[in-house]
């Protein structure tokens, strides 16, 4: 199961999720986000402090978002993995694609460099 809740801080949106983005949780995770892909502007941030695991679905639907707010400079940054979920980005190669923060004061500056 997913949990996600939105907020906004400074106009940036920020997604909070918890729980496993894996196979049953992925698809809806990406419809979640694509919403303010299609109707935002600005960054999009997203809390992974609570998502304690992430399959190759999950891995899919980050990059999809990432690859569709690209093209219009908007800046995607995930904020507060654990340490095994980090581990997953780094392995496969999401660290070179994804800006990752430490936490949220960092995906906050992250977000407003160059804004986007």
């Amino acid at each position: 199961m997913l949990n996600i809740t939105d907020s906004l801080q400074d106009n940036i949106q920020i997604v909070h999720a918890s729980g496993k983005l894996d196979t049953l949780t992925a698809k809806a995770f990406e419809l979640h986000l694509k919403k303010y892909v299609d109707d935002g502007q600005g960054a999009l941030l997203v809390d992974m402090g609570g998502i304690d695991y992430v399959s190759s679905f999950g891995l899919r639907s980050l990059l999809i978002i990432a690859k569709q707010m690209a093209p219009f400079g908007r800046k995607f940054v995930l904020f507060s993995p654990n340490p095994t979920v980090m581990e997953v980005l780094r392995v496969s190669g999401f660290l070179q694609i994804i800006q990752v923060a430490r936490d949220k004061a960092e995906a906050l500056v992250m977000s407003a460099d160059g804004n986007g």
